[in-house]
């Protein structure tokens, strides 16, 4: 099949769903990528050229693999919305696609209904998100339409894929057909991982208990309160917590409190996530409770389980209905050294852990995300 693919945001090669989809659709389709610039590139040869803009920057990246740069001329999504669609629908009758999978939560990037079969996915509680954000962050959400945008797309697309029970319980009745589709993990990478890669290099050997939080740290990561509050567990247990990635809460916590015991790695490769994880004992997932993180999906909450870790939570909504047996959950930040010292000492059975873990692997998940795409085409082409 020829697949076009609208990401939920510009295409930085930071590893996100889409590209755990990617990465297994490509053995067996040919996958397209819109991508676009933000800001608006507004000026006058853009305004003027923007049809040659777009061509030179569709470009093959890998074997299966072609992203097509979207030109976005004008300021007000309104009008973008269409200058935007007439690309997408070019794109469609030259490169023959069969079906589209969006991501998307802007209004210039609502995909057109009447070309192909239109799979949404929703991937994040994007009006709760931005209902409880700042005055700027409200006003962007206004101004690029996002609710019109979301919802548009669980009207009228063949199929809506929700990443989360929880999700689907707010929205589905939205829908004509709808299913959830949880994030995932890659088995097969853990399985071979080296678990003592890291522990000479970031001189794990001096510490009893080792802690990890990997991720983007926004404010909603509660990464700096966290640490906050397990300063005395660190001292109490010889314990550390290595932080893997990028954000404010992270410069935050780096000019703030200096400690040997906060293992700072920056952002990772990938490939290289799981022999880190593997040499962690608890893995933390601290997000502050609202109606976004309670319909949230963690990636790194199956990446931990898959590395066999301990998890420390906050009581999260969907996360406490997938059940993992390795997870013990906190009601108030304040209360998290406690849950800390509970999976410290807890016990649980790894052999029903890797049992519960099998359906979330990325290939059994991008094998039902194919088989409904290539349902969607057949239906649409009998005439639907």
């Amino acid at each position: 099949m020829n697949i076009l693919i609208i990401p939920h945001s510009i295409w930085t090669g930071m590893p996100g769903r889409f590209d755990c989809f990617i990465n297994r659709l490509k053995k067996r389709n040919h996958v397209h990528v819109l991508s676009w610039d933000m800001p608006y590139p507004l000026n006058f040869e853009n305004l003027k050229n923007f049809r040659m803009a777009c061509r030179k920057f569709r470009r093959k990246i890998e074997k299966n693999v072609m992203v097509h740069h979207v030109s976005r001329p004008l300021v007000f999504p309104p009008f973008n919305r269409n200058i935007v669609g007439k690309q997408i629908k070019d794109i469609i009758r030259e490169y023959d696609i069969d079906v589209i999978f969006s991501e998307s939560f802007l209004w210039d990037f609502v995909p057109p209904f009447d070309e192909v079969p239109v799979i949404y996915d929703m991937v994040d509680d994007h009006m709760a998100f931005f209902r409880n954000s700042s005055i700027s962050g409200k006003f962007m959400s206004k101004f690029s339409r996002v609710e019109g945008a979301v919802i548009d797309q669980l009207r009228n697309a063949d199929h809506t894929f929700f990443v989360s029970s929880v999700l689907k319980e707010r929205y589905g009745d939205m829908t004509e057909y709808s299913s959830v589709l949880s994030n995932g993990v890659d088995l097969e990478l853990f399985n071979g991982a080296e678990p003592t890669k890291y522990a000479a290099k970031l001189s794990l050997d001096n510490y009893d208990c080792i802690l990890g939080y990997v991720g983007y740290f926004g404010e909603w990561s509660n990464l700096f309160e966290s640490v906050i509050n397990l300063r005395n567990f660190l001292e109490k247990y010889n314990a550390a917590i290595i932080i893997a990635g990028m954000g404010p809460d992270v410069e935050r916590l780096k000019s703030t409190l200096k400690s040997e015991r906060l293992i700072f790695t920056g952002m990772m490769k990938p490939e290289s996530i799981p022999s880190l994880l593997k040499t962690l004992d608890i893995g933390l997932l601290p997000f502050k409770k609202s109606p976004y993180t309670d319909a949230a999906s963690p990636i790194k909450y199956f990446e931990y389980a898959a590395a066999g870790l301990k998890v420390v939570s906050s009581n999260l909504e969907e996360v406490k209905r997938i059940k993992f047996v390795n997870t013990v959950f906190f009601e108030d930040i304040n209360s998290i050294e406690n849950a800390a010292k509970e999976a410290l000492n807890m016990d649980f059975n790894k052999s029903e852990l890797k049992k519960s873990l099998r359906p979330y692997d990325w290939g059994r998940l991008s094998k039902q995300l194919e088989n409904l795409m290539v349902g969607a085409y057949e239906h649409r082409g009998m005439g639907r």
